[in-house]
């Protein structure tokens, strides 16, 4: 069994819930500048509200639909 430090789930959330899309890549980021959360804890933290079903994933498309259809995955709180 592993252990998770609570403030660092608190965090992941709290940057899910802020404006803009929670990609994997950007999580990784900001976790990293505000919070000194490494990515490895960033992945582990995401699978485990995944398995929780805290939140869930989503593919958004990013593309204007015309020149590109490119769509990410992204996590938003489950309903």
């Amino acid at each position: 069994m592993q252990n998770y430090n609570d403030n660092n789930i608190k965090n992941i959330l709290e940057l899910i819930n802020r404006p803009g899309l929670a990609t994997v890549a950007r999580m990784i980021r900001l976790a990293d500048k505000k919070f000194n959360i490494n990515e490895n804890e960033v992945i582990k933290s995401i699978e485990l509200l995944l398995d929780l079903e805290v939140i869930k994933e989503k593919n958004e498309m990013v593309g204007d639909g015309w020149n590109t259809r490119e769509t990410w995955k992204v996590y938003e709180l489950a309903q």
